[in-house]
């Protein structure tokens, strides 16, 4: 029987630490923001949540929900397939290279590598570095290739730093890719695009970019819902995404009914909710930035594109296996949680920190505390 690995990160979910800037998602959603309802005595559209009926949903998801998730990216509905969060379309898709290689960027979300290799899936990797900005070096990403590569996956924000490949980019590793392993398919997770700060608006998404390239997304992160446990596939292929709802049926049947009503009434007000929170994360990026201004020489930073937290980096020249071990007793002395490098394949010397999780003031006494450890 194969076993899937144990991952440190879940002490990301499992454990309440006293300031979590480990996560990467901002502060959890309720039902009556969802429904508009907060503060206003809806009790209406609390009300309607009685009509849902529990039976079976559709395989492919409801038609209404993909009509929306679809609009939202610029494609047909039936390019749509609804999963159980965006961990179940990396899973669906990892199913697709069956005895095949399957060529993960890291840094990444740890759970997605674990499932890969847990499937029995020949697992290969292309690291990206700090010092690099993240960027992939595309001749080293090639050279990664083989004639047994079925699937390429990529996250675009990337988890842990928030840096987004560029259209360019995403076509040279297609170019590479119809060279080397022209039946292999690009897997890019774009769970992370619409986290925004201020009023910017979310890059465009690759959905529909080739009938080669997939794209997966979810209501965890940029939205707030995690605990809905929606998720969505997108592929231009017809022929994909039957045999993609076929393997979503035999494994799942359909994801929840009232997780998909709920979904849909999210959706529906995605602008309106996408807004507030996108002010609430440009004031927690600023008060960051201003913060890591005080440590020049001793920690750096990328500046993330898109998504709840950002990467740092404990300067090499100061900072030591006995130091970097050091500043993590420290901050596990005052309960206080990052998320360090080694879970997403980094070194030592990087963290990712959570700037949205916290509200601003308690995200400003944490950073307070990592200030704290530094000094010691």
């Amino acid at each position: 029987m194969r076993k899937f690995p144990a991952s440190p990160i879940t002490a990301l979910i499992d454990e309440k630490p006293r300031y979590n800037l480990g996560e990467s998602v901002a502060p959890d959603l309720t039902v009556a923001e969802l429904l508009g309802t907060a503060g206003t005595g809806g009790s209406a559209n609390l009300a309607d949540l009685a009509d849902v009926k529990l039976g079976y949903g559709s395989s492919a998801g409801a038609a209404n929900l993909r009509a929306l998730v679809a609009a939202r990216h610029g494609i047909a509905d039936d390019q749509v397939l609804i999963t159980t969060g965006a961990a179940a379309s990396l899973f669906l898709v990892a199913l697709l290279a069956g005895d095949g290689e399957i060529l993960i960027a890291r840094p990444c979300y740890p759970p997605a590598l674990d499932a890969a290799g847990g499937l029995g899936a020949r697992v290969v990797t292309v690291t990206s570095r700090f010092e690099d900005g993240y960027r992939i070096d595309l001749e080293a990403f090639a050279a990664k290739l083989s004639p047994r590569t079925r699937l390429v996956s990529v996250a675009s924000p990337q988890n842990p730093c928030g840096v987004a490949f560029r259209q360019d980019e995403i076509e040279s590793m297609l170019a590479a890719m119809s060279r080397i392993c022209p039946e292999a398919l690009l897997m890019i997770d774009e769970t992370y695009r619409e986290a925004t700060y201020g009023d910017a608006a979310p890059a465009g998404s690759f959905a529909g970019m080739s009938p080669r390239v997939l794209t997966c997304a979810s209501l965890s992160k940029a939205y707030g819902a995690p605990g809905l446990r929606i998720g969505w596939l997108t592929t231009s292929d017809p022929g994909l995404a039957e045999e993609l709802r076929l393997a979503k049926f035999n494994s799942s049947l359909a994801c929840g009914t009232l997780d998909e009503y709920l979904a849909a009434r999210l959706l529906a007000r995605a602008d309106q909710v996408l807004a507030s929170r996108g002010a609430f994360l440009g004031q927690a990026r600023d008060i960051v930035e201003r913060w890591i201004k005080g440590h020049t020489g001793r920690l750096h930073w990328l500046p993330p594109e898109a998504g709840a937290m950002c990467c740092m980096q404990l300067d090499p020249a100061v900072f030591g296996p006995a130091e970097i071990d050091r500043f993590h007793a420290c901050l596990g002395r005052e309960r206080t949680l990052v998320a360090k490098g080694p879970w997403f394949g980094d070194t030592g010397n990087v963290f990712r920190l959570g700037l949205g999780y916290e509200p601003l003031d308690r995200l400003e006494q944490g950073l307070g505390i990592i200030s704290a450890a530094l000094a010691a």
